[in-house]
C-alpha cells in the first residue's frame, strides 16, 4: 500500500531474460515493487515465456517503450546482460531514477557502478533487499528525481 504524500510510481522491472535467468528473485522483486505500492508496468519479465511469440524487433520496441514510459527503472544487476545494460543506458539517456539491485560479492561493472545518479542497493537476501528498496522507495518516493 502507498503511504500518503507518496508518489505512485510506474516501474520498468529489469532482469535477465535471455542468459542467466533467475525469474524466482525477479518475482521476488516484483513483489516487494508491488508492496510499496508502486506499478511494475514490465510484467512480461515475470513470466516463463516472456517473450510470447514476438519478434527481436517487437521484442526491442516493447523492453525501449517500456523504459520510455516508466519513471524508475529498477534492475537486478548481479549477473551480465546485455539487454539490461541496453535499458539502463536508454533510462540513463532519458534522465530516469535508476535503482540496480545486486547481491553481496557481486563484482559489479565499473559501468554500473560509474552510472551518474543511479542508487546502487547491494543486498545479502531478499529480506535485506525488502528493507533497503522500501527506504529507497521512501526517500525518493516525494520526488521524480533520483539523488
Amino acid at each position: 500500500m502507498l503511504e500518503v504524500g507518496l508518489v505512485r510510481k510506474r516501474i520498468y522491472l529489469s532482469v535477465p531474460l535471455v542468459a542467466n535467468r533467475d525469474i524466482e528473485i525477479a518475482r521476488e522483486i516484483a513483489q516487494i515493487i508491488k508492496t510499496t505500492g508502486h506499478e511494475i508496468i514490465s510484467g512480461w519479465v515475470l513470466k516463463r515465456d516472456p517473450n510470447g511469440g514476438l519478434s527481436e524487433a517487437e521484442v526491442f520496441k516493447r523492453d525501449t517503450s517500456g523504459v520510455r514510459e516508466c519513471d524508475t527503472i529498477v534492475a537486478e544487476v548481479s549477473t551480465p546482460s546485455h539487454g539490461v545494460g541496453m535499458e539502463l543506458m536508454l533510462a540513463h539517456l532519458l534522465g530516469k531514477e535508476i535503482i540496480c539491485v545486486y547481491k553481496t560479492g557481486t563484482k559489479l561493472s565499473w559501468m554500473i557502478r560509474g552510472l551518474p545518479n543511479a542508487i546502487l542497493i547491494e543486498y545479502k537476501n531478499m529480506r535485506d533487499l525488502r528493507g533497503k528498496l522500501r527506504k529507497v522507495f521512501k526517500e525518493k518516493g516525494r520526488t521524480a528525481k533520483s539523488r
